[in-house]
């Protein structure tokens, strides 16, 4: 056995036993190999923007970026996907929707992509053409939820309310801790003329989310029909004036970072500076300076950010050269008033603020600078006269009022006065948690707690996690 012969260890046609089988292994893979290769996703062209010269210099760098990216990996999907993202965020919505589509060709089984391109679609004012590709789309993933909600706001906005019922049933069923279910469930009874079969859907809403304020708007004009009206105007002014928001899903959260349009970065930057995030502004807008180097709106932006984030210094210093080229320029000298007075040079400070108001009288927010700056002087009587100066500007700014009741009350003891001016302050908003808690403090110190309580009940069901709520029932829990 051990010699055995050549001719026994090849097969009848001379080719070895071995052989044979590694040459069927390598034809098998080489199949598998071929199906793969024909079952790859197609080489789309990417979308490109009709007009690239015309975009704001931001975006379309941004968009270059992007567009390379995809460029070097023209399969992935989910590249494409955020493109078409940065496309929707800056407003480019037929390059988005071309784009969303060739995600969905390479991604067949990814139901957002899908929704996306309907999105762009109702964008582009084809709201019918939009519902028929919801409707597809849930018929395709019944079980997608952001999908069903995105059909229930399309059938309102096309008049189809049954279809809107149905898909904001089926939201509720699957997603039981949106309040956009029952919301839209209850909006629908509005719809019908059932303001009192609407009230319960809303109320879920907002047990679900009590800060959830389109609902709220909904259930004050379901309080207002069935004639609750204290508790409607509450409502109401809770959800005035505010957008609303859609569901979000595992891509929403993508398109901030990618709004690039200089009025998209002055508003960002606004919001985080205002929410007590002025570093992070700082550093968006100096991202933007290199595209818009002469734009004094942005430097005038950004000076507002440096002061907020303590470094009004940095500030004056983008300040000065605006001024210089521009004298009768009012913004930038208010925002060097601020300025000034957080340097500790408040005489600077008010006479740039009392230039501004020279330059524009009927402007609120200089005299309001001017008043700042005499409040640093210790010069309250005058700083109350600027004060309503700006009030006279601006009769219907509740923010004006509960500044004049603060000086009155805590820097010149003129208690009676300064309560007209923050109940003024409700009246104009009633959800205002600063004048809500400064009048409650009021109220205590003129002898009147059951008023004072009542008021903070009102500011526990408007802003129960408010600084001023926690003031308020401190000061009225203390013996």
């Amino acid at each position: 056995m051990a010699n055995m012969s050549a001719k026994t260890q090849t097969g009848r046609n001379g080719v070895s036993p071995r052989l044979a089988i590694l040459a069927g292994v390598l034809a098998i893979a080489i199949g598998a190999a071929t199906v793969q290769w024909l079952r790859r996703p197609p080489l789309l062209p990417v979308a490109l923007p009709a007009n690239a010269a015309g975009l704001d210099p931001q975006v379309r760098a941004h968009i270059d970026g992007m567009v390379a990216i995809v460029r070097a990996d023209p399969r992935d999907a989910a590249k494409r996907a955020t493109l078409g993202i940065a496309y929707a965020a800056n407003g480019l919505w037929e390059e988005s929707r071309r784009t969303f589509l060739d995600a969905a060709t390479l991604a067949p089984d990814e139901p957002l992509a899908r929704m996306y391109a309907a999105i762009a679609l109702e964008e582009m004012s084809d709201e019918a053409g939009a519902v028929r590709e919801f409707r597809a789309l849930t018929a395709s993933f019944p079980g997608f939820a952001p999908a069903w909600y995105r059909l229930g706001e399309g059938s309102m906005r096309v008049g189809d309310v049954p279809g809107a019922e149905a898909a904001y049933q089926r939201l509720s069923e699957l997603a039981p801790g949106e309040w956009r279910g029952p919301a839209g469930l209850g909006e629908v009874r509005l719809r019908q003329g059932q303001p009192a079969a609407a009230i319960p859907r809303l109320e879920q809403a907002l047990r679900i989310d009590r800060t959830a304020r389109p609902a709220q708007f909904l259930l004050g004009q379901a309080y207002r029909a069935v004639g609750r009206t204290n508790e409607a105007r509450l409502a109401l002014a809770l959800g005035a004036g505010v957008a609303r928001h859609p569901m979000p899903d595992p891509w929403s959260n993508q398109a901030p970072r990618h709004m690039k349009s200089l009025p998209d970065q002055l508003a960002q930057a606004d919001e985080l500076s205002a929410g007590g995030r002025p570093d992070l502004a700082v550093r968006l807008l100096r991202d933007a300076l290199p595209f818009h180097p002469g734009h004094p709106g942005l430097h005038n932006q950004l000076a507002v950010a440096l002061n907020r984030a303590g470094r009004p210094g940095e500030a004056v210093a983008l300040l000065d050269p605006l001024l210089r080229d521009d004298p009768k320029a009012v913004t930038p000298r208010i925002t060097r008033s601020y300025c000034h007075v957080l340097l500790g040079h408040p005489e600077l400070g008010l006479a740039d603020a009392e230039r501004a108001a020279a330059l524009a009288p009927d402007t609120a927010q200089a005299y309001l600078a001017v008043a700042n700056a005499l409040l640093a002087r210790d010069r309250d009587a005058d700083a109350v006269a600027a004060l309503r100066a700006a009030l006279r500007c601006d009769a219907r700014n509740a923010e004006i009022h509960v500044e004049l009741g603060d000086v009155l009350w805590r820097n010149l003891g003129d208690k009676a006065a300064a309560a007209v001016h923050f109940e003024q302050a409700i009246e104009l908003n009633p959800t205002l948690a600063k004048a809500l808690g400064h009048l409650g403090l009021l109220q205590r110190d003129l002898g009147n707690p059951a008023l004072a309580r009542a008021t903070l009940a009102t500011l526990q069901s408007v802003a129960p996690g408010s600084p001023e709520f926690a003031e308020l029932r401190q000061a009225l829990a203390a013996p």
